[in-house]
Order: C-alpha cells, then structure tokens, then sequence
C-alpha cells in the first residue's frame, strides 16, 4: 500500500481560501464603489451616499422657499432615490451566490475528509508494517 501524498490535503484548504478572498474581494469592492449623488427640487437638492451607509445632504438657500413640509419630502425623494441606485450599483457588480458557495464548501469538505481519512489509513498502514519488522 502507498502512502498517499500530504499535499493532497492542502488543496481542499486552499479551495476554502479562495472562497473567501472572492467574498471578501466582492464586500471591498462594495465599500469603494463610486458615490451616488442625486438632485431633487431643480437642482436645490443634492444628495450623495456611498458604502457602507454614508450620505451628504446639500440643500441651496432657494430650497427654503418650499416650506418645511416640501422640502422635507424632497429630500426623502432624494435620499431614497440614491440609495437604491447604491444599492443596484452594489448588486450589479457583487452577485454571489451563497447556495453555490455553500455546496462548493460542503464538497470542499467531504473530499478532505476522505483525504484526511486516506492519509491516516497510510500513516497507520505505515505504522502497523514497523511493528511487525520490530517484532520480527
């Protein structure tokens, strides 16, 4: 019986590495995409939001002449309208699938531990072979 090779075991690992660089390279990616910037009110209005959350609110002095409540809408229009292009921003370019990550690291999974399992039956096989020169 051959020894199976203890290399075999990284590359399972290394797998599991690699998939969570592509998680953490899509969540980076998500944190510094381009700020957003969206006017309401003609133009009096501006508002910019970037990841993870921020937004900047620029209201002109003629934005004034709306009124409380007006202006107050404006502004919601306005912030709402740039998070969802952020959000659509974010998704268009970071689409992940989980269920597949999931199964691809479940699989990951399985085969290590048939490796791990080889290698041990080896290390064992190895070990039992010794005993029996020792005894001899």
């Amino acid at each position: 019986m051959t020894i199976p090779d203890p290399r075999g075991l990284t590359g399972p690992l290394d797998e599991v590495m690699a998939a969570a660089r592509r998680v953490q390279d899509i969540q980076q990616g998500q944190s510094e995409a381009e700020p957003i910037t969206v006017e309401a009110a003609e133009g009096t209005v501006s508002v910019t939001v970037k990841a993870p959350g921020t937004a900047e609110v620029s209201i002109r002095p003629a934005a004034m002449r709306l009124g409380s409540e007006a202006l107050s809408e404006q502004v919601s229009l306005a912030v709402n309208e740039a998070y969802a292009a952020l959000r659509e921003q974010a998704g268009a370019g970071a689409a992940v699938d989980l269920e597949e990550l999931n199964e691809q690291l479940a699989e990951i999974q399985r085969d290590s531990a048939a490796r791990l399992s080889s290698f041990l039956d080896g290390i064992m096989s190895a070990h039992s072979r010794a005993e029996q020169r020792e005894d001899r």
